[in-house]
């Protein structure tokens, strides 16, 4: 290799693994201010109104101590438009492509918007955290990774598209909880079948320390309840900071069956999630979940757009009969209200293996949590369009893991990962002790 080539070869290497340079001191002193909240939203509404100014402290209903079932915060409101395939045309600039696709497919599909909310807040510490983050958390390896981010938010005023997926990622759960809920394929026929029902145990070692980096910024333990062929098997999953150094996430089954556990390589990506049935990717659970190695993410900007906001209702107050139709979720008690998000465009890499050519996502300002999102195949056509039904603990200040509805547009069947109705909600607990999180912990206790 002559000399030339060496250093082709180094630029290349450098700008692989080089850091994206944390936000300066002089920006990140705009967060908390007159005009961003501490972890970047915008403080105002917008110029109509429609999008009211972020308001802090809000407080709902009284609620337990604990969590559980949330009260519905807004059960005497009524929708203040009706977007259908009729009228899409008069609201096209504020409806996503997926959800215009969903729109156009069923001339009784419709999307009731409400009045927009912005009741999203977080804990003092968390904020203290998150503006320490924008000037030491930075993106490594083209934002496959990061380094230095603790506690917050890593990224408040993203420059990348990475950058936001990182804070979906390690956005704020609030203390440790147990949530029992089922899961639902709603078949091409309209047949609905239970995929799952779930005792899961969630917490994250990233938000135990603001002043140490973690290893880990989320761990489940997920105990089947039903349908009975599955009683008693178990998945044991955790969800790593640092690929780079520690390797990809890791997964535990434990299978009553066969009374033994494996380790689960195959849980990633593409390959279709086992509790789900198989109707859809590992790595579309919760909207976006695991590395971002396979994808470039480019930050195409912020927009308005109706999105699925604030729906206790349906998630906690609505029964699957009445939940699920034959070919949609109930848009008569699916609530849509204006929101501003980040939109996310991420491109399968060169070389790179995955069923999508790219993946669209629409990222909340207030929570960081992914609220839409599309899929497309390799010849370029939509395939997937979800939707993440984010709710929001005033108790706690924080946004628990975020339930998904994905429509398969290609068998023509859509999917419900959580649906809390008739389980015990998000009911807050105790941190559970590191040797019960363990594979050998989880053929101790299971089903003999």
């Amino acid at each position: 290799m002559n000399a030339n080539q060496w250093a082709i070869a180094l630029t290349l290497a450098l700008s692989i693994s080089a850091p994206v340079l944390a936000s300066t001191a002089e920006e990140a002193a705009q967060l908390g201010g007159n005009k961003l909240t501490e972890f970047g939203a915008e403080k105002a509404g917008n110029a109509d109104g429609s999008i009211p100014a972020w308001k802090p402290d809000w407080k709902g209903p009284t609620m337990p101590e604990n969590g559980g079932i949330y009260p519905d915060p807004f059960p005497d409101e009524k929708p203040l438009l009706t977007i259908t395939a009729a009228n899409l045309e008069q609201y096209a600039d504020k409806v996503s492509e997926g959800t215009k696709v969903l729109l156009k497919r069923w001339p009784d599909y419709k999307v009731e918007v409400y009045k927009s909310h912005r009741v999203v807040d977080f804990p003092q510490w968390l904020k203290v955290a998150t503006v320490k983050n924008a000037t030491r958390a930075k993106s490594t390896f083209n934002g496959e990774d990061l380094e230095g981010a603790m506690g917050g938010y890593p990224f408040p005023l993203p420059t990348t598209g990475a950058e936001v997926i990182w804070n979906h990622n390690l956005r704020y759960y609030g203390p440790p909880y147990r949530s029992r809920f089922s899961g639902f394929m709603i078949d091409s026929a309209g047949n609905r079948i239970t995929t799952h029902e779930l005792d899961n145990y969630t917490d994250s070692p990233y938000s135990d320390n603001p002043e140490q980096e973690q290893q880990y910024y989320q761990r489940r333990l997920s105990t089947y309840v039903g349908p009975p062929r599955n009683v008693g098997d178990k998945a044991l999953t955790f969800m790593v900071m640092h690929a780079k150094q520690d390797g990809n996430s890791k997964t535990w089954v434990y299978t009553q069956g066969q009374r033994r556990v494996r380790q689960a390589p195959e849980f990633g990506y593409d390959s279709p999630l086992s509790i789900a049935g198989g109707a859809y990717f590992n790595d579309e659970l919760g909207m976006w979940e695991g590395q971002l190695d396979r994808f470039d993410f480019k930050l195409v900007g912020k927009k308005e757009i109706y999105v699925p906001y604030n729906n206790y209702k349906f998630l906690m107050h609505t029964s699957a009969d009445n939940a699920f139709g034959k070919q949609f979720a109930n848009p008569d008690v699916m609530r849509w209200e204006l929101h501003r998000v980040w939109q996310v465009e991420a491109t399968l890499k060169p070389g790179m293996r995955h069923a999508q050519s790219k993946k669209v996502f629409y990222v909340d300002e207030d929570s960081w949590s992914i609220v839409l999102y599309e899929g497309y195949d390799q010849a370029g056509k939509i395939m997937r369009s979800a939707q993440g039904l984010v709710t929001y603990d005033w108790n706690t200040k924080s946004v628990p893991n975020t339930p998904i509805i994905i429509y398969d547009l290609v068998k023509g069947q859509y999917c419900s990962s959580m649906h809390l109705t008739g389980g015990i909600g998000y009911l807050r607990v105790a941190r559970w002790a590191n040797g019960k999180l363990t594979p050998d912990s989880m053929a101790g206790t299971g089903i003999r």
